[in-house]
Order: structure tokens, then C-alpha cells, then sequence
């Protein structure tokens, strides 16, 4: 394939296209945090019965006992959950992308992106449908005659249809979409190429779009928006974070930088993601007494500050977060590896799973504390959703088809293709034949 040319003032700081064999960056950390962090999702969700300020737009199964600490652990996986793993797949994207080309990185992901959707759209939304209305026939909210007709009253159905916590896989494939599209093009045009900002300007760039999008649509974090489409608050703050990683690709692809900068990271990380959290709680506590219209009225002082710092905090945290993992963790146990082949399962699967656990322990334990029922539920999503890969999938036909196969090493050290959620297969990532889409420069 073509290559593209860098300017010749550029030359003199670019990177090899290619590693040498020896050199070959170690990113057994981006593992091990991607496995960490899809459990995190996981978590996530465990906590949303036990809010003290539900997330604006999220129907759930039950609503159970409010607890503090309970609210501030989920939103404090909230601000930064998804920023992380955007930016790892936008930098693992472009890692194919230089290697392998546009038309293989299109392929893989919508082998890998696009069936999975597919199915959870099919199988495991249907589920969680009925698990929900089954939920408020359980506890007397809706009459059983809904289970067949699912016609709800719309203060109840208005947040239940859409793809749920599937939007990731439709929002991911569409920047896969526009990568491809923009390095074909760029291939083409070769004037595209020539203003390449630095990585300290693209982090900066984007700080400064995050803030802009929170401004006008504080529920893109604060919220939740179901739908069948890209909502386009939400597409554009998602994508600037994927296109984060497109850039610590190309001018830090072995993440040197950003593993020298984590320890000065973690104190403004987590300053302005604690002040995050009070300004949005306290947000959260004002829109409760007010309209769906008056929480779009404007842009106020405390919205201004609100986006700043919950921006602000998400990216900072990302990045420490990527930059100690690096640094720290140089190899991962084999059980790790199965956890991380596992994830995307447990991504999929896990909703239907929590959301009856949840009526459960309710029902079951209605005196029991919030935080040993979610710590419950948690558990179970985790242990039923292993065993449902480890019988159902990893071996089968399904598992194949899903792209979620995974052989156990047979020897120490053996390289596995773990597929973490959303990641790209290791496979992606071996040199080819073609030349580089474009040689990265070093960090600024």
C-alpha cells in the first residue's frame, strides 16, 4: 500500500514504522487493564438500584436502598469508564491501521464489532426487555398483562428502548467507519497530512472539546440517552476521546511519555475528578426538583466549572490510569488472560443477569445492607457469566461465530489471544508486507 509521507522537518523525529523484533513494545499492562476495566462496567451496573442520585434517562429492574458511598463508586466509574476504553481502542485501531491498512481494519471490526451487536441485539436485549417488565410485575408497577403487550406508560417506556449498554459496539464500528474513510482519502490527498498536531495540542484539543460538549449537554456524562442511533452529544465526546488514542498512537506508540508522566498525573486526576463528583451530585440533586426543560434552559457558571473539571478528570485519570499499567505490570497470569478472553462476554450477557439478581436480593433480602447486596450482585453477573463462556462459548461453534474462541497456553509464556473487550486480537498487530500508513512521531 501506498505510504504517506511525513514533512521533511518531521523526519528527524519520527520512529521506526516497525519495531524490531527485540523491540517490541510490552502492553501486557493495556491487558490487564482492559480485563480490570470491563469488570468495572460490571460494577458499574451492580450499583444503579442502590443510587442516592439516579443516573437522569437509566431504567433499571428494582429501585432498592439509597447508599452514599454506594453513589460515589458509581460515579466515580462513570467519569472515566468509557474514556478509557475509547482511547485504548482508537489506539489499537491505528496500530492496525499502520500495519495491516484500512481495508483489514475494517474487516476485523466488523467481524468482531458488528456479530456481536448482531446478537446481543437479538438475543440478549429481547431478554433484558422481559427481565425489566417482569421486574415491575414483580413488584406491582405494571400489571402482567404488559409482559405481552409491552405497552408501558411513557414515564416507564420512554427510557427502555434503544440498544442499552450495547450503544459502545454501534458508536465503535461507526469510528472504525471514519477511520478507514479518512486514510483512504488521506491516501489520496496528500495536502490532508500536513498540519499533524503535536500530542501535547492534542490533548489540549481534547480538554478543550470535551469541556464544550459537557457545556450544552451535561448528560452525555450525567445521564444516560437510549436509542437505536447515535445521539450526537454523545457520539462527539465519545469520539474525541477515540481520537485521543489515534494520537498517543501515533506520537507515543509505546506509550513512553505517558508511562513517565503517570505519577505526576494522579494528583490533578484525582483533585479535579473528586470536585467532579461534588459539583455533579450536587447537579444531579437540582435537576431532581425541576423539569426536563429547565435542565436545558442554559449554560450556568456551575455547568461551565461541572464540564471543566468532569473533562478534565476523565482525561487526566485515563491517562494515569494507561501510564502506571505500562509501567507496573510487565506480565499477567494466565488467569488473567482467560478474564480478559472472557470480557466481552461478560459485557454482553451480564445486563439480563444483573437486572434479575437485583430483584432477588430485594426480594430475598430486603433488609440486608446496599452495599452486601451489590457486592451480591456483582459476584453473581461475574461467576454466571464465566461459567456461561466457559460452557457455552469458548469452545463452541457460538464462540467461533461470536469470535470469543480461546485456547488455553499450554506453556508458560505462551502468546494467547485474549480478547478483551473491545480490543483488537493480536493477530491485528503483526507486521505485514505493506508499508506503514503513516510513520508516528514521538511524543512532544
Amino acid at each position: 500500500m501506498d505510504v504517506l509521507p511525513i514533512r521533511p522537518a518531521d523526519a528527524a523525529l519520527s520512529a521506526p514504522a516497525l519495531p524490531a523484533p527485540n523491540d517490541k513494545p510490552n502492553f501486557a499492562g493495556l491487558d490487564a487493564l482492559r480485563c480490570l476495566a470491563a469488570l468495572g462496567v460490571v460494577l458499574l451496573h451492580s450499583c444503579v438500584p442502590y443510587l442516592r442520585y439516579p443516573m437522569p434517562g437509566l431504567s433499571w429492574s428494582v429501585s432498592d436502598t439509597p447508599n452514599a458511598a454506594i453513589d460515589f463508586l458509581f460515579w466515580s466509574i462513570e467519569l472515566f469508564i468509557m474514556p478509557l476504553f475509547l482511547v485504548l481502542a482508537g489506539f489499537f485501531a491505528w496500530q492496525t491501521l499502520q500495519r495491516r491498512g484500512p481495508q483489514v481494519l475494517f474487516r476485523s471490526r466488523v467481524r468482531r464489532l458488528l456479530i456481536p451487536l448482531l446478537f446481543g441485539a437479538i438475543v440478549i436485549l429481547p431478554l433484558g426487555l422481559y427481565c425489566w417488565v417482569g421486574s415491575w410485575v414483580a413488584e406491582g408497577i405494571v400489571s402482567p398483562v404488559k409482559l405481552r403487550s409491552l405497552k408501558l406508560d411513557p414515564r416507564l417506556g420512554e427510557h427502555l428502548w434503544g440498544l442499552g449498554h450495547l450503544w459502545f459496539l454501534q458508536y465503535l464500528f461507526l469510528y472504525i467507519a471514519c477511520l478507514t474513510i479518512f486514510a483512504m482519502v488521506a491516501k489520496r490527498y496528500s495536502w490532508i497530512k500536513e498540519y499533524q498536531p503535536s500530542l501535547k495540542t492534542s490533548l489540549g484539543l481534547t480538554a478543550v472539546a470535551a469541556t464544550l460538549i459537557l457545556c450544552f449537554e451535561p448528560q452525555v456524562v450525567w445521564g444516560f440517552q437510549h436509542s437505536f442511533f447515535p445521539v450526537p452529544a454523545k457520539w462527539l465526546y465519545s469520539g474525541v476521546f477515540f481520537t485521543l488514542g489515534l494520537m498517543l498512537a501515533i506520537h507515543d506508540p509505546k506509550l513512553h511519555w505517558v508511562s513517565q508522566q503517570s505519577t505526576r498525573l494522579i494528583a490533578p486526576a484525582l483533585i479535579t475528578s473528586f470536585i467532579a463528583l461534588l459539583l455533579g451530585r450536587w447537579q444531579l440533586a437540582q435537576w431532581e426538583s425541576v423539569s426536563a426543560e429547565s435542565q436545558q434552559a442554559g449554560v450556568s457558571l456551575a455547568g461551565v466549572l461541572l464540564a471543566t473539571m468532569t473533562a478534565t478528570g476523565a482525561l487526566l485519570g485515563t491517562l494515569s490510569l494507561i501510564g502506571i499499567s505500562v509501567k507496573k505490570i510487565s506480565t499477567i497470569p494466565t488467569s488473567i488472560r482467560y478474564l480478559a478472553a472472557a470480557s466481552f462476554w461478560i459485557y454482553i450477557v451480564h445486563h439480563p443477569i444483573l437486572g434479575l439478581t437485583h430483584l432477588d436480593l430485594k426480594l430475598l433480602l430486603p433488609e440486608a445492607s446496599p452495599l452486601l447486596k451489590m457486592t451480591l450482585s456483582f459476584a453473581t453477573a461475574c461467576c454466571l457469566s464465566v461459567l456461561t463462556y466457559e460452557g457455552l462459548v469458548r469452545r463452541s461453534q457460538l464462540g467461533q461465530l461470536l469470535g470469543f474462541q480461546w485456547n488455553l497456553p499450554t506453556h508458560r509464556g505462551a502468546d494467547s489471544e485474549a480478547e478483551p473487550i473491545l480490543s483488537l486480537n493480536h493477530a491485528d498487530t503483526k507486521p505485514s508486507q505493506t508499508e506503514p500508513f503513516v510513520e508516528p512521531r514521538r511524543a512532544a
